[in-house]
């Protein structure tokens, strides 16, 4: 056996899955699994990754629940910036006439809503204009959550400036795992754990196109059962406060339907069984990963989280994202209504879905009440519905094709004041380098972008 698959094992086992489950994911045989077991039991395991091993386990034990049921009942107080802070982030300069531009995501003055939408084609500036965003943003104690799936916020390649400003603290979501759990129930789910169940569902449905109308029934109902196994009963809500199962006992029941012969679902069970198997065979939300704590999160001053998601299979990619977002969904919502209190900034946004019912299109028409905005990137604006265009007060457009014009259209209505359509068209096809085209309270323009080592020096002032 590998030390690779020693270490798999010594962490499942602390994890608590069984013996079967185990030996599939670490490649090993159930027999091998019950030796380690019985020398963790004994205390005898000799290897340098045992020692570790229960290291990992206390600190488990010892850390913070990551989103405890109380938030349910007594909502923690996220703290706001004073004031003084709230003020317009810098854009940079209009190439037309020298003026400072500004973006102002902040109620009651700011834009409609506080999304911000950026495209281009890649090396134009559109990842590094992200970056000053939220470095801003991070000045006015507006923490940023990034969603990073490639190497665009790696901390060892980004800028001095960013890293001074933006304070940024990388999550290794995909290597280390969240201690997350998907199956949380939060005040706003009105129906308690049918909430949770049609969430889980709906999210797979959209992430795995060959689920079938059966199977997602099935998923439904899997969680329902899973859930009335701890305790947490659909029709008594006195049990809704009850700590959820851990997200595994999912897969562990659709194992079991699969296997169980007087099962009638038997066939549809095995088919739903195989579609989602990559979710639990990376095992990233499991109660020995990074603690994600949104209050402390969002409480933290001066600061960007970046949720590193590289290296994962491209559905998990976007089925970790879509929870993890229901789970910041419900959080914010179970605080109530507020003042702006974090974005959600998601690079390669092509990797989501945006369709009706999903986490995004709910941060895109909903996002602002509770407090939390939405800046998305991608390199194509095909990547992105009409809906996203008109839910986004602002935009930053780096060099693009627009042959039809369908985008120049759409900048030009969003603006009451700025280019023609046509112009826009010929504008965005030969932007420069660090140069966007920006439409903000109604207005459109060219501006060049200022430098991270520009915003620096102003606020040093």
């Amino acid at each position: 056996m590998s030390r690779e698959q020693k270490e798999t094992v010594l962490r499942m086992l602390a994890d608590g899955y069984d013996r079967h489950r185990i030996a599939e994911a670490a490649g090993v045989t159930a027999a091998q699994v019950s030796a380690i077991a019985a020398h963790v039991t004994m205390g005898t395991y000799g290897a340098p990754t045992l020692d570790a091993a229960k290291l990992q386990v206390e600190a488990d034990a010892a850390a913070p629940r990551a989103l405890p049921a109380n938030l349910r009942k007594e909502p923690q107080t996220i703290l706001q910036p004073s004031d003084s802070k709230r003020t317009p982030v810098l854009i940079g300069d209009d190439i037309s006439d020298g003026q400072p531009v500004f973006w102002d995501p902040f109620p009651p003055t700011g834009s409609a809503n506080p999304h911000v939408l950026i495209f281009g084609e890649s090396g134009f500036g559109k990842t590094y204009a992200t970056q000053c965003l939220i470095a801003e943003l991070a000045t006015k104690d507006v923490p940023s959550i990034v969603f990073d799936y490639g190497q665009g916020f790696a901390l060892d390649s980004a800028s001095a400036g960013f890293t001074e400003l933006a304070h940024p603290v990388e999550i290794y979501a995909s290597r280390d795992g969240l201690a997350l759990n998907p199956l949380q129930i939060f005040s706003s789910d009105v129906h308690g754990p049918l909430n949770v169940a049609q969430r889980i569902a709906d999210t797979f449905a959209r992430v795995y196109p060959k689920i079938g109308i059966q199977q997602h029934a099935l998923l439904r109902e899997a969680v329902l059962h899973v859930m009335n196994d701890a305790g947490i009963l659909e029709r008594e809500s006195r049990t809704w406060s009850i700590d959820p199962p851990q997200f595994f006992r999912l897969q562990e029941k659709l194992a079991a339907y699969a296997a169980d012969p007087d099962f009638p679902k038997r066939g549809i069970a095995d088919r739903l069984h195989s579609h989602i198997s990559t979710i639990f065979v990376f095992n990233t939300f499991r109660s020995s990963g990074v603690p994600l704590e949104w209050p402390i999160m969002l409480n933290g001053q001066n600061r960007t989280f970046i949720l590193r998601l590289q290296g994962l299979e491209a559905s998990l990619e976007r089925a970790v994202t879509e929870l993890l977002l229901w789970n910041l969904i419900g959080f914010l919502e179970s605080l109530g209504p507020g003042p702006l209190r974090c974005f959600a900034v998601l690079d390669e946004a092509h990797r989501l879905s945006f369709s009706e019912g999903s986490p995004m299109d709910r941060l895109l028409r909903e996002g602002r009440k509770f407090g939390i905005g939405v800046m998305l990137a991608s390199q194509q604006p095909g990547d992105f519905s009409e809906v996203t265009f008109s839910n986004t007060a602002t935009k930053l457009v780096f060099q693009t094709v627009d042959a039809a014009g369908k985008i120049a259209r759409l900048l030009a209505a969003k603006a009451n004041v700025g280019l023609r359509a046509e112009t826009i068209r010929q504008t965005i096809s030969t932007l420069p380098r660090g140069i966007c085209y920006l439409t903000t309270a109604n207005t459109g323009r060219v501006v060049s972008v200022a430098s991270m080592d520009q915003r620096a020096a102003a606020l040093k002032l």
